[in-house]
C-alpha cells in the first residue's frame, strides 16, 4: 500500500524509506465545493475514500448533511462543531463510527486535524466539504445511535510504555469497527532515548507541538508524518514533541523483545 496520496502536493521530507512528512506552514489552503470551508490535504483517494488533512470552517459555517461509511476521527485545534447530539469542541476527539449521519455547524469557526478510513455520502445535488465525496439518498438505519463520540484528550489517562522518556495517552481502540487499530497521544520528553520501530501497518501522526526527529531529520509541528507498512523508523525529540498517532497495526521496538508503542 502507498501511503503517498495521488494529485496531492509532495512531502516537504522524505526522511527515511516508506516515510513522508508535511511542514503544515508550507502547504497552501484549498477551498473545499461547500466554499465556506478550507482544507489543506495530504491524503485523497477517490477509490477507497480515504482522507488525511486540516479542515477549516469560517464562522456560522455548517458541514452539510453526510454519513460516514467508515470510521472517521477529528481533533478540535479550535473551536467547536455542534450537532444534533451535541458539541465537539477544542481539546477533544470527535469519533463518528460507521452509520454516523448528521449536519455539523460551527458557530464561531473551527480548525481541526480530519482522518477518514472510508467514503462518505452526501444526498443528491449536495455539496461537500470533502470533493470525493458520493452522492446518493442519505437514510440514517440507527437513528437511535449517537453520531459522536468525544474524548477530551487533556482528561485521558496517561500510561507508561517500555520506551524510556515516553508516554502514551491511549484515546480509541476502534472496538466494536470490525478492525484492530489505535488511536493515541504521545508524548516524547526532551532527548529521550531513541525509539527504533518496525511499522507493520499504514501509520499517521499529527505532530502537535515540539519537534520530532526520524533518524537526522527534525519535524517541527504542525505537520503529518506518514509512515508506510514495514517502514523502519527511528524516533526521538530533542526538545520534547507532542502528536497524535493512527495506527492500523503495531509498532514492534527493534531492541526490546515484545516492546509496542501504540497499545496493541
Amino acid at each position: 500500500m502507498n501511503a503517498v496520496p495521488d494529485l496531492l502536493l509532495p512531502p516537504s521530507l522524505h526522511p527515511a524509506p516508506g516515510v513522508y512528512a508535511y511542514d503544515l506552514e508550507a502547504l497552501p489552503w484549498r477551498t473545499t465545493p461547500r466554499g465556506h470551508v478550507r482544507e489543506k490535504a495530504v491524503r485523497r483517494e477517490d477509490s477507497s475514500g480515504r482522507f488525511l488533512g486540516l479542515l477549516a470552517f469560517e464562522p456560522l459555517s455548517r458541514s452539510g448533511l453526510h454519513q460516514h461509511l467508515a470510521t472517521a476521527t477529528s481533533y478540535f485545534l479550535a473551536g467547536s462543531l455542534t450537532d444534533y447530539q451535541g458539541t465537539t469542541a477544542e481539546g477533544e476527539v470527535g469519533i463518528n463510527l460507521a452509520g454516523a449521519t448528521h449536519d455539523a455547524v460551527s458557530y464561531g469557526g473551527c480548525t481541526l486535524v480530519s482522518r477518514l478510513e472510508g467514503p462518505v455520502v452526501i444526498p443528491n445535488d449536495a455539496l461537500a466539504i470533502h470533493p470525493h465525496a458520493d452522492q446518493a439518498v442519505v437514510r440514517n438505519q440507527r437513528p437511535g445511535t449517537p453520531p459522536d463520540i468525544s474524548v477530551n484528550l487533556a482528561r485521558a489517562v496517561p500510561v507508561a510504555t517500555a520506551f524510556a522518556g515516553v508516554v502514551r495517552k491511549p484515546l480509541f481502540d476502534y472496538a466494536g469497527t470490525g478492525t484492530d487499530r489505535r488511536l493515541c497521544a504521545l508524548t516524547l520528553w526532551p532527548r529521550c532515548p531513541a525509539l527504533a520501530l518496525q511499522h507493520t501497518a499504514l501509520t499517521d501522526f499529527f505532530v502537535l507541538a515540539g519537534d520530532l526527529k526520524i533518524g537526522a531529520h527534525s519535524i517541527s509541528g504542525p505537520a503529518f508524518v506518514l509512515i508506510e507498512p514495514g517502514a523502519r523508523v527511528s524516533l526521538s525529540s530533542d526538545h520534547g514533541c507532542s502528536l497524535l498517532a493512527w495506527a492500523e497495526g503495531p509498532g514492534w521496538s527493534e531492541a526490546t523483545e515484545g516492546a509496542e508503542l501504540y497499545g496493541f
